[in-house]
């Protein structure tokens, strides 16, 4: 088996495990792909590994037929009050202070709090991810969590014009590349493997090697 459903119906996150999974040598489908309509897990963890496992398993449960991959993200803004930092709820965060959570409210809400904070602030980027499957009908999971070194990520308060749907973060943060600061948004694609899409492909590649159930395509 080499096919992996990509949990999720963040376009940016599909797009995102879509290239990782190729680089791997296995395909990754969404829901849209197979015509999937799930129910959505609940979120009550605290950490974005343990939510990006309680989503695997939730979703594992309704779709037997794949392993599921599954992500979190948090954001830690390094140096600010308690009040100002979304911690793993960045929709929740942007939805009491906008009323309700879009792209563009969040880029405004996470400019403003940069803003706040003298133009720019320290960023601490982790990401949970998760892997679910059956195996003679046993549920498995497995998880991981990669981040960011906090000396080479940042938010700004001015947005860039350049957007990513799926991540209000992507306009007003700002990561460390060969001595020059840009936007996460303007990378180009070998500057986002080299910004984080490796190690996210390190950290998915650990947990399809504990599942017996997947080899890479010839």
């Amino acid at each position: 088996m080499n096919q992996i459903l990509i949990a999720t119906t963040n376009p940016g996150k599909i797009t995102t495990a879509k290239k990782i999974l190729a680089k791997l040598g296995y395909e990754g489908l969404s829901f849209s792909d197979l015509n999937l309509q799930l129910n959505e897990p609940n979120e009550t963890k605290p950490t974005a590994e343990a939510i990006a496992a309680e989503k695997a398993l939730g979703y594992a449960k309704q779709f037997k037929d794949l392993p599921v991959l599954t992500r979190d993200d948090t954001n830690t803004l390094i140096g600010v009050e308690p009040e100002d930092d979304p911690r793993n709820h960045n929709k929740e965060f942007v939805a009491r202070k906008m009323g309700e959570y879009t792209d563009a409210n969040g880029e405004k809400v996470f400019s403003e709090v940069a803003h706040k904070y003298g133009g720019e602030i320290p960023l601490l980027f982790e990401w949970g991810y998760a892997l679910a499957w059956y195996e003679q009908d046993e549920l498995k999971v497995v998880s991981t969590l990669v981040a960011t070194d906090i000396s080479k990520a940042k938010i700004v308060d001015q947005i860039s014009p350049h957007k990513v749907p799926g991540f209000c973060f992507a306009p007003v943060s700002k990561v460390l590349i060969d001595g020059e600061w840009k936007y996460d948004s303007e990378l180009s694609e070998e500057e986002s493997w080299i910004a984080y899409l490796n190690l996210q492909k390190d950290a998915i590649k650990r947990l399809i090697d504990q599942c017996p159930l997947l080899e890479p395509k010839s």
